[in-house]
């Protein structure tokens, strides 16, 4: 047995396993607590990170859901903005040719009002040239056939005439 020990006390694979051991027990009594700290330091790190991944994905989602609807309500305001000016367009465009039509109406009637106090002077200048020409010719006719006898008469009866028209 004295062999056995001597030889078991030599043996570097038991020492080694026996320093194996007893690192392990030391390391599992004096290392564990800082391990386990670190450990729970870490889990603790990460339920937080985890925690605040949450919280920006929740606020992701309601600013996605308020964008969304942001964006349907400016599109239903776009649509009824562009009814509005649709409309508004039409009426500008009915009052246009409303009065371009009432502008029309009224420049023909001037034009044709226009027309006939041109008409009616044209005829009151022939009359008065109609009537300067059978004067003229007239007293040329006259001048050319009657004798200074009886166009003295005829002149005095004229006056004659002329003042019992105008009493």
């Amino acid at each position: 047995m004295d062999m056995i020990k001597t030889t078991l006390l030599n043996d570097p694979t038991l020492w080694l396993v026996f320093s194996f051991v007893a690192f392990v027990v030391l390391a599992f009594l004096f290392g564990r607590k800082s391990v386990l700290s670190m450990l729970d330091s870490k889990i603790e790190k990460i339920r937080h990170d985890i925690s605040a991944a949450e919280k920006l994905q929740t606020e992701a989602e309601t600013l996605l859901n308020q964008y969304k609807s942001n964006l349907q309500n400016a599109s239903v305001e776009a649509d009824r903005i562009i009814a509005k000016a649709k409309l508004q367009a039409e009426e500008i465009r009915n009052q246009s040719e409303l009065n371009f039509a009432e502008t029309l109406s009224r420049r023909e009637t001037m034009l044709k009002t226009r027309i006939d106090q041109m008409e009616r002077a044209a005829i009151d200048d022939i009359r008065r040239y109609a009537a300067e020409l059978a004067v003229s010719a007239t007293s040329e006719i006259i001048a050319q056939k009657l004798s200074e006898q009886k166009a003295s008469a005829l002149a005095d009866a004229s006056i004659r005439n002329i003042s019992d028209k105008l009493n």
